[in-house]
């Protein structure tokens, strides 16, 4: 075949190496370039290739075929990105909730610590331990106390 025959078809088949192909997108294309290849073979030289393949139902092929690699592409990218997008929907989720019910527990656990420092401080744990009694009465008043 001609070099520059053969050029001219490898640079159409080096268009789809831009795409992750499947095995059964590389088995039509190679089966399609099979074809091409032969009928580059027919041709005298480059200007008598291109001039046939442009009006032969092989070009057509090429074309379909390259639209169909394309579409098959941006769907498996949009599904790829829909798929990522609803992972991190998810850990999102996950996370506030995790976050949502640590913290309360975090707090108190940080309150409690705050207070234990805070009893070793002369004078401030008796308040603390007064404070905390008044608070106990005033809650029990609450529970016993006349109802209106």
């Amino acid at each position: 075949m001609n070099e520059q025959i053969k050029s001219s078809i490898d640079a159409r088949r080096n268009a789809f190496n831009a795409y992750d192909l499947t095995d059964k997108f590389k088995k039509e294309i190679d089966d399609l370039f099979t074809e091409i290849n032969d009928f580059g073979a027919s041709c005298n030289d480059v200007g008598d290739f291109e001039t046939k393949f442009a009006t032969s139902p092989l070009n057509q092929r090429y074309i379909d075929m390259f639209t169909k690699v394309a579409t098959a592409s941006a769907n498996k990218e949009a599904a790829k990105g829909a798929t990522e997008q609803m992972a991190v929907n998810a850990a999102e989720a996950v996370t506030r909730d995790v976050i949502g019910s640590a913290v309360p527990t975090t707090k108190a656990a940080v309150h409690q610590k705050v207070y234990d420092a805070a009893r070793d401080i002369p004078g401030v744990g008796n308040a603390i331990d007064i404070g905390e009694k008044a608070s106990y009465i005033k809650h029990l008043g609450k529970m016993f106390g006349k109802k209106k």
